[in-house]
């Protein structure tokens, strides 16, 4: 009788290589309001380089947004700052001058773990009232100058679209008018802003019936 043969150990599998995780992405302000929003950031005693580059990460993909004009570092509730343009900030010297100064110092002294507060602000709301009430007084030109701030300090606010195109077709130029008018529609197209865009898109071309108010 032929000899058993004996089974061969069965073939260990080789771990599979572990995945390094996806880098985090930077995140929307949890909290909108006055056209800002906040971003808590953990500051951890001794890590201080690592907590400055999480907050220049954060700041330079907001910047690059456009949604948000200045910033304002909070710790503890109080401002540290004055309002601080964010296009300076994320600019290589502004970081240099504000990491390494007040901000730096304050970091290096806390005493065991806390938040700090970074509040991104957009002060394009304040360009169209201004806006607003330049075209009341008759001033259309100086209305379409801060409708125009607005649009470039917010290019996603359809408010300061749909009072530019209402401004512009006083003037006379109706296909910046129209222009103005598609982009607020298209930026709030189920919105009353853009319902009021789409009703003066369609009057554009016949009788004026476009009034002052504006959103």
């Amino acid at each position: 009788m032929a000899p058993r043969k004996k089974p061969r150990p069965a073939a260990r599998r080789k771990p599979s290589p572990k995945r390094s995780a996806p880098a985090p992405r930077a995140k929307p302000p949890p909290a909108e309001k006055d056209g800002g929003g906040t971003l808590p950031i953990d500051v951890q005693p001794g890590r201080i380089e690592e907590t400055l580059k999480k907050v220049s990460e954060t700041l330079r993909h907001w910047a690059n947004t456009g949604r948000y004009t200045k910033v304002r570092f909070k710790f503890r509730g109080k401002p540290l700052l004055p309002d601080l343009p964010l296009a300076a900030v994320v600019a290589a010297e502004g970081l240099t001058f504000y990491w390494t100064g007040i901000l730096r110092a304050l970091l290096v002294n806390v005493a065991g773990r806390s938040v700090l507060d970074v509040e991104l602000v957009n002060d394009s709301e304040q360009h169209v009232q201004k806006g607003k009430e330049e075209l009341l007084a008759g001033e259309v030109d100086r209305a379409i100058a801060e409708f125009r701030v607005a649009t470039t300090k917010q290019r996603d606010n359809p408010s300061a679209h749909l009072n530019l195109g209402i401004a512009l077709k006083l003037k006379g130029d109706k296909a910046g008018a129209r222009a103005a008018l598609e982009r607020a529609r298209t930026l709030d197209p189920d919105g009353a802003v853009g319902k009021e865009a789409e009703r003066l898109l369609q009057n554009l071309g016949s009788a004026p019936d476009i009034g002052t108010g504006g959103f």
